[in-house]
């Protein structure tokens, strides 16, 4: 009877996944994923074995329930993308396991990968059910009798009569696919993502191994290059030293015709990909050199934290960069996204350096480098980038009297808190718009969230006055980048 409650719950979230998820994205999304745990913990407890894959399947099973909470809290949707990406992510880690990189890479597709075979899963367990003398074959039987009656008396009905024939159609246009394709496909995509999820848990625990190491390289073919790129980093982290410390950019951007904003702004995403790369540099290195007790193995380890130790020197120069050009031209969504990213980078080298010298340690490596990166994210999401971005406007505004409404326009509910403090008239034509979306009275319970509730009380407080449009004023022409 597992399936048959599993096929109940996929009925329900494909149900209240069609009914919900056209207006903005709140509860509903946790509803869903819960539901969908739900399902798991069902197909989970019929193979006989209730007990999740490990430790660590908890462990992803409260991230993702955490992610898919944040549209509760939090009014940015285009970070809600990213989110429910990143529930549906560990979501599958928490039903698929795994320990190596290759599994924590791979393995957050899981459920997308178990579409297909979540259909037929379902199918042949409804058929092998129904094959049997059981409860399941006479609740099918019943079934397939009701449609049947329904459809042969109700159609001789409605040819009777006129005000039955009105009553039937307009009931069966509510039902009609054509006018609401978007809902149903939504409903129908999230009853076959549940019934993935309740696959991915019936099938049986089986033990990971460890990967095959490649060919160890001789001390010559990674000693060499490692030293040189050490002392290549060595030379850029001078660099950026001498610079920082005696303030010499000033002349070498005299010299080139480069502005301060394009120094800041191309050293960034320049230094984001040196840093990508180093990671992959270290990744490499580790497969392919000497095995731990080996010769050369401590000089290794050397090079290596070595160079781990300049790449933070690199992230922090980065980081640097972004502070520089954020001072400049203000905070935006991009930008907020690319230092995530180099924070969490930085974040690996030091997860690299802290379990490099210990074998045990380093094996939970990909594990914690996916808990980093949630933590991260999640924290993103609680911090709000439209709040960051609107704080980041107003604090510039105060210190230099301009305010950037490009960079401004066009945040959530969020950032209505600081957009309040702006002066007028750009405090009201910032917060027109946001006042116009909140204002619509059919807005469902579980579309809302707090920061939209939080949101909605300052405009009745302070309401924006009517005007025209905002002016569009630059603190600098490089603003848009």
């Amino acid at each position: 009877m597992a399936l048959v409650a599993v096929l109940g719950i996929a009925v329900a979230a494909g149900a209240w996944s069609a009914a919900t998820f056209h207006d903005a994205m709140g509860a509903n999304l946790l509803v869903a994923a819960v539901l969908a745990a739900c399902a798991a913990v069902v197909s989970r407890a019929g193979t006989g074995q209730l007990r999740v894959r490990g430790g660590w399947g908890i462990v992803w099973a409260v991230v993702a329930l955490a992610f898919a909470a944040l549209p509760t809290l939090r009014d940015d949707s285009w970070l809600h993308v990213y989110t429910t990406i990143a529930a549906l992510g560990f979501g599958s880690l928490a039903l698929a396991g795994g320990v190596g990189w290759r599994a924590v890479l791979a393995r957050p597709f899981a459920v997308v990968g178990a579409l297909k075979p979540g259909l037929g899963w379902a199918g042949r367990g409804l058929a092998a059910a129904v094959a049997r003398r059981t409860s399941a074959r006479r609740l099918a039987w019943a079934l397939v009798a009701t449609v049947v009656v329904v459809v042969v008396f109700g159609g001789l009905f409605a040819a009777a009569d006129a005000v039955v024939a009105a009553l039937a159609d307009d009931a069966f246009g509510a039902v009609d696919p054509a006018r609401e394709p978007v809902a149903y496909t939504t409903g129908t995509m999230a009853f076959v993502f549940v019934l993935a999820a309740a696959s991915l848990a019936a099938r049986p625990h089986t033990v990971e191994h460890s990967a095959r190491r490649g060919r160890v390289l001789r001390v010559i073919e990674w000693a060499l290059p490692l030293f040189v790129l050490n002392a290549v980093f060595a030379v850029f982290v001078y660099v950026q030293i001498a610079v920082v410390v005696f303030d010499g950019y000033q002349d070498v951007l005299a010299r080139k015709g480069v502005n301060y904003a394009d120094y800041a702004r191309q050293g960034f995403f320049t230094l984001l990909v040196v840093t990508a790369l180093t990671l992959a540099v270290v990744a490499t290195a580790s497969r392919f050199g000497p095995r731990r007790g080996a010769p050369g193995r401590r000089l290794f380890e050397a090079l290596l934290a070595t160079l781990c130790v300049l790449a933070l020197a690199v992230v922090v120069a980065a980081l640097h960069r972004l502070e520089l050009y954020v001072e400049y031209s203000g905070l935006t969504r991009l930008r907020i996204c690319a230092a995530t990213l180099e924070l969490w980078l930085g974040v690996l080298f030091v997860l690299v350096l802290a379990t490099g010298p210990w074998e045990r340690a380093a094996r939970q490596l990909p594990r914690l480098a996916g808990v980093t990166g949630a933590a991260i994210l999640f924290g993103l999401g609680l911090a709000s980038p439209d709040q960051l971005i609107a704080r980041v406007g107003v604090e510039r505004q105060r210190d230099t009297g301009v305010v950037d409404v490009r960079d401004l326009h066009g945040l959530s509910a969020d950032a209505v808190p600081w957009l309040d403090r702006l002066p007028e008239p750009q405090r009201s034509c910032l917060l027109r718009p946001i006042a116009a979306d909140l204002g619509r009275a059919d807005e469902p319970w579980y579309a809302t969230n707090a920061a939209r509730a939080r949101a909605r009380d300052l405009l009745a407080e302070r309401p924006p006055r009517p005007g025209p449009l905002c002016e569009e004023r630059e603190y600098r022409p490089s603003s848009r980048y």
